[in-house]
This record gives structure tokens, sequence and C-alpha cells, in this order.
């Protein structure tokens, strides 16, 4: 009989472990592609939504330095139109007292206005340059009036507004008035410099804008103090005719300063203008790009911003309110596009495709593996079981593994009389073997699940350490201005409800730009470290420290009166002081700081007020010889 039967059981256990590998295989792999489409899909969503709420805050960050460029020019205009208008007149005199003709036939400002002065008609006097071409005549007694009027704003202004950008002021005459405490500029500009005749003043011509309105120059490169920058500049006329163009020069490394702040690894932003100008990017511009004006896309010729901004272009609906999320086919990329407030301009977040379906490869990969080891480990188990399946119980048995390889685990464990256990011999033994097996494969199964549930929760961790990191400075390893910005609403809200009080240091690093001249970028990012390494170490356990913004850093006191917060910064100053740190261009001998400080008031209407009051009580501290701390008055 057993002759009769081998070959039969033989082709019986061939075909069901044939089976069960296929079924195993096709179950396992069509667990692991949709677990991949799961993951792929959960990671998109999660980190979709989180991008666009950063798009939208970062527009909104946006749209404020440009309504803010808007509103002060507009300001600037009025009070020039009233003084225009007004009785103020100015001798030969005083206009030759404050200009001087230079060798090359340039008329150039003279430099004391640019050193820090005072004179007894208009003030306080620094960081203010004029230059006029040597192709422009000043015999006009008009055109020196409107130069000294201009002054007497710029001179005034530009201090307030420079953390919006360098205001200066422009003519049809081939002229300017600018305020630029860092670069003296008309004391730089070459004597034949046609300004009136390039792109920038040129578009204000009303030849060239009949209708008057602001414009918004792409990028270029302004080779008098070496940057890439770009202009707001709004025409002003009397009565048809064309007086001035106050403006405002935004560097392009401030525009990137607030572009990489926050971007997940791999992706990076951009802004471009509709008419097809490029307006910021994080990459190196090519020298030879500094001298052809504004960057239109053709004169750029790199073929993937081309191809962006025709994607963006035929997108249609592109919303003016949200975030559109838009595939960029060609390079393997999704855009992130917000429109601006204010210019014709698109903010764009370039993200590559492959960040984010990494992650899906690696949680998939997990899965596969884990699924493929637990299917052998259960093809070995069923193979050991068919193998003594000879006799009449084969049929319970046989039916006791469709259930298995349906994945009906559960039913076989509750009811134990499908299987023959009450065979007292191999079979009984060996369905008892198979129970224990289909419990242990359950078990295998709950714990792959709790190892799924796992991977969920460390990717949340993930999203959650990424979100954190998104608040530090990569420089400098303290917060950075976009956890500043997220902490002091906070604070003030708190103090202005009467649950503590608190005091805003902002403090900035005495001559730096010369320091960097002198001993390198590099050694001013070391120097910018070990000073916020200092700062951090000496301040309270329940302050913090921010970099503010470039060599500017905020420190905020929390429950801390105003004595106390004065205390705490003088000692902070001291220790920036001794810290060590040379520096030969300082005429203090090594790295120092100066702050301003302000305590929380009730005069206080709102965040922006108190920060204006620390930073006007910086530029006292720096006007006072720099390593010192000037407090605003709080009355």
């Amino acid at each position: 009989m057993s002759m009769s039967t081998a070959p039969a059981s033989r082709r019986l256990s061939r075909q069901i472990l044939m089976k069960v590998l296929v079924l195993g295989t096709i179950i396992v792999g069509s667990a692991t592609i949709i677990c991949y489409f799961l993951v792929y899909n959960i990671s998109s969503e999660k980190t979709f939504a989180y991008l666009r709420q950063y798009m939208l805050e970062r527009r909104q960050q946006e749209n404020r330095a440009f309504l803010d460029a808007y509103a002060h020019l507009e300001f600037f205009r009025d009070e020039f139109l009233k003084l225009y208008l007004s009785d103020i007149e100015f001798s030969d005199d005083e206009f030759w007292n404050m200009y001087e003709v230079d060798k090359d036939g340039a008329t150039r400002m003279k430099k004391e206005f640019f050193d820090v002065g005072f004179d007894p008609r208009l003030g306080r006097t620094w960081g203010v340059t004029s230059f006029i071409g040597n192709n422009q005549s000043v015999a006009s007694r008009d055109f020196k009036r409107r130069l000294l009027l201009s002054y007497i704003l710029v001179n005034r202004y530009g201090p307030a507004w420079l953390p919006t950008g360098i205001l200066h002021v422009t003519y049809p005459e081939n002229a300017l008035v600018i305020f630029s405490p860092d670069d003296p500029w008309g004391l730089q500009a070459r004597p034949d410099l046609p300004m009136n005749e390039l792109g920038t003043i040129k578009a204000t011509l009303q030849s060239e804008n009949p209708q008057r309105t602001p414009v918004w120059t792409g990028l270029y490169y302004d080779e008098t103090v070496g940057k890439w920058t770009i202009t707001f500049e709004m025409p002003v006329d009397d009565q048809g005719r064309h007086l001035i163009n106050p403006s405002l020069d935004v560097s392009l490394e401030s525009i990137m300063n607030r572009l990489d702040s926050g971007l997940p690894e791999g992706a990076y932003n951009l802004i471009l203008s509709k008419n097809g100008y490029l307006i910021a990017h994080p990459g190196d511009l090519r020298n030879e790009l500094k001298l052809k004006g504004q960057l239109s896309l053709d004169k750029i010729g790199d073929p993937g911003l081309t191809r962006m901004h025709q994607e963006i272009t035929a997108h249609a609906g592109l919303s003016t309110q949200d975030v559109s999320i838009i595939e960029d086919a060609g390079g393997g990329n999704y855009l992130f596009v917000a429109p601006l407030t204010g210019p014709e301009w698109w903010f764009v977040m370039v993200l590559p495709k492959a960040l984010i379906a990494r992650e899906a490869h690696q949680t998939s990969q997990i899965v596969l593996f884990l699924g493929f080891s637990l299917f052998v480990l259960y093809y070995f188990a069923v193979h050991l079981i068919i193998r003594g399946q000879v006799k009449l119980p084969l049929r319970r048995l046989q039916n006791a593994v469709s259930l298995v390889a349906r994945g009906e685990y559960e039913r076989v464990i509750a009811t134990p009389q499908l299987l023959p256990l009450e065979q007292k011999n191999e079979i009984g033994q060996l369905a008892g073997l198979f129970l224990d097996m289909c419990r242990e494969v359950n078990g295998v199964h709950e714990n792959l699940q709790h190892i799924v549930e796992s991977r969920t929760r460390e990717l949340e961790t993930a999203n959650a350490k990424l979100r954190d990191l998104s608040l530090l400075d990569g420089l400098t390893g303290i917060h950075n201005r976009r956890a500043f910005d997220r902490d002091i609403p906070r604070v003030f809200a708190q103090a202005a409800n009467g649950l503590a009080s608190f005091s805003l240091m902002l403090a900035d690093i005495d001559f730096f730009k010369n320091y960097n001249d002198r001993y390198g970028h590099t050694a001013g990012d070391v120097a910018l470290r070990r000073i916020s390494d200092v700062i951090a170490a000496n301040i309270r356990d329940c302050d913090r420290v921010y970099r503010y913004g470039g060599e500017e850093l905020a420190v905020i006191f929390n429950d801390a009166d105003e004595k106390t917060a004065i205390q705490v910064s003088e000692r902070l100053i001291a220790a920036v002081r001794a810290s060590g740190l040379p520096h030969a261009s300082s005429q203090h001998g090594g790295v120092t700081i100066s702050a301003g400080l302000a305590a929380y008031s009730p005069r206080f209407a709102s965040v922006t007020d108190m920060i204006d009051a620390a930073d006007a009580s910086l530029y006292a501290a720096k006007s006072s010889g720099r390593n010192c701390l000037r407090v605003s008055n709080a009355s």
C-alpha cells in the first residue's frame, strides 16, 4: 500500500507547497506594495501640509517687506512734496558747503556727511553720500534745492528704514542721494556713471513709465558696492514734471538669508517675476552676468529655471491667497508656488520628489524583509506538517491549511476541532504542532503590526524633530529669527495680560564688517559662534538667545524687571569683551558688542513698538562709542 500511495503523497506535497509559495509571495508582495503607497501617501500629505503652512508663513513675511517698502516710499513722497511746495530755500553757499567737484568733474557730497557728525540746521548726520555724474550740470537752483530737500529726508528716515532696505533718491538728471552706512556709494561711484541711462532709473522716466507706477526691478549687479541687488522705486512728479525717485535697495544676501531658513534638506527657494526675470536664487551667479543689467531668464540661459517658469505660467488658476503645488516632471520636483503681494512675483520652493519617496522606500524595504522572513518560516513549517499527511484525517488537516493560507489563523486557534487532535498517533501530534504553528504565526503577525505602528510613531517623532531643527540657526546652533518671531508675541501677550514681565535686548557685533574684511568670512563665522556660545552660557536658565539676523542677536529675559535685565545685559557685554577675540580694526582692540534694552511697558501697543524701542536703543549704543548698553526710556 505504501508503494502505491507514496508517489501521490509526494505530488500532493509538491502541489500544496507550490500553492503556498505562490500565495505567500502574492500576499507578501501585495502587502509590501500597499504599505509602500500608504507610507508614500501619508508622508506626502504630511510633508505637503507642513510645507504649505511654511510657504504661507514665508509669503506673509515677504509680503510684509513689500508692503513696508511701499508704505515707506509713499510716506517719503508725501513728505518731499510738502517740503518742495513750501517756502524753504537754500543758498549756493549752503549747497557748496555740502558738495564739492572732484578732479574728474563729478560732483559729490563731502565725506564728513558720511561720518558721524552734527549740523545746526540738519541735525545729526551720518551714513549719507551723494553723487552727480560729470555729464550733468549743477547750475540749476531747483536741482540743487531738490538735492538738499532729499538729503534732509534721507538723513532722517534712512536709519529707521534700514531693516527694509537702503533708502536713496535718484533724479532724472543722473544724480543720487543715498543712506548706506556700510558703503559710501556716492564716494565710490565712477565719475562718468550714466545712472539715468541704465535700466533701473530708466524705468521711472516718463517716456518709459507714462502711467507713473512704482517699479520693482529684477535682480541686477551694483558694481559700485559689488552686490546683487533689487530696487523698489516710486517716481514723484509735480504738475507733469519728473522731480525725484525715492527708492529702496534690497540686497540679494538679505533676501536669501530669509529664503534659506527652515528648509528641508535638499530643497531650495527662489523668486521669479511673472514677466520672466530672476529676482532671487541661492546659486552662484556667473561673473559674465554682472554686466547684463536686470537678469531675465533669457540672459541667464538656465534651462531648469526656464522650464520651471514655463510650468508655473502654464498652470491655470494659480491661487492668489493659497499655495499651489505644481509637478515639475522634467526636473523631478514639486514646485510650491505662492504669489507675492505688490510686485508681480512668485515665491517658489523647489522640493525634489526623491525626498518624499526616500522615506517610503525605507519603510517598504523593512516591511518586505519582515514579510518574506515570516513567509519563509511559515513555508518550512507547513512543509514539515504536510510531510506526514498520509492518513484519512488528511482532508481535515488540508481544510485547516487552506484556512491558514487565507490568513484565518484566529479561526483555527479558536476552533481546534477542525484538526484531528483526537488521533493518538503521528497525525494527532502533527495536528498539535500545526495548531502551535498557527499561534506562533498569529503572534508574529501581531508583532508585525506593532512594528508598523512603531515605525509610524518614529516617523511622527522624526517630523517633530524636523520642526524643532527648523527653529535653530544652522551656523550658531542658537534659536533663529523664525523662533524669535514665534516666541516674542507669546511673551508680549503674557505681559500685556499681567501674567509676567519681560525685557528684550538687541545686540550687534561692533565693526563686524571690518572684522570679516580683515580676518575673512570663515573667521567671522567662528566669531559669531563664539559670541553666541558666550551669551548662551551667561544668560539665566529662563532666558533665551536668538540669532536675529546677520551679526545681530536678540535675548528675551523672561520674568525679569528692568533692573535685572540691565544687570544681565551688562554681564553679557562684559563676557563678550572678556572672551579675548582680537579685533585689530576695532577701537576697542577686541570683539565687542553694542546692545539696546527695552523692558515691557503698557506704552508699547504692539510687539513691533517694543522691538523698535530696543532697536533705537541699540543705535544709541552704537552712536555712543559702542561696547555699551543703552536702555529705552520707559516713560
